[in-house]
């Protein structure tokens, strides 16, 4: 029985002991793997930030170099037909979102959305006031008829997805 009860004492002081010290082990062990995981994130953060503002300055100057006007203003040439014109606008407008494309990736989905509704948009009107001109018409007279038809309207949908980039910029820094 003298045998059994010194086991017992043993093992009580050794539970005494173990116990805790497993508990400060495991939070000892606890702590360093969220210090990991804070680095890890500050490291991660610091190198996609600024790819992410890089990304909404290309989206922010895409959406400046569509605007209806802008858009005419660049791509008008002397000498050429409505129809020449109107491809010529629809393959600008499409190659600067091909270009941009991957930018989707570090904008959130809802502002993606507003980006992608500009440029139907666009190409919708740029399409509707090509069917209202004659096309052998100079191409002054289409550029005229698409900021009259509705580069307003236009305009405003692009200024409304630029003001949601730089709420999103505003967002990082938060």
């Amino acid at each position: 029985m003298v045998f059994i009860s010194d086991h017992v004492d043993c093992i009580i002081i050794a539970l005494i002991i173990v116990i805790p010290l497993l508990l400060i082990v495991r939070w000892v062990f606890k702590k360093e793997m969220e210090e990991k995981k804070l680095e890890n994130f500050l490291r991660v953060r610091k190198e996609i930030i600024p790819q992410k503002l890089q990304a909404y300055e290309r989206l922010t100057l895409l959406l400046e170099r569509v605007m209806p006007e802008a858009l005419v203003l660049r791509e008008q040439k002397q000498g050429v037909t409505s129809l020449k014109f109107h491809s010529q606008l629809l393959r600008a407008v499409r190659s600067e979102f091909d270009h941009n494309l991957a930018m989707q990736i570090y904008v959130p989905a809802r502002t993606w959305r507003l980006i992608e509704q500009s440029r139907t948009e666009l190409l919708k009107l740029i399409n509707t006031s090509a069917a209202s001109v004659n096309p052998k018409s100079n191409s002054i007279e289409l550029g005229r008829t698409i900021i009259e038809n509705g580069a307003n309207d236009v305009s405003r949908l692009l200024r409304k997805a630029i003001d949601a980039l730089r709420k999103d910029v505003e967002l990082l820094y938060r």
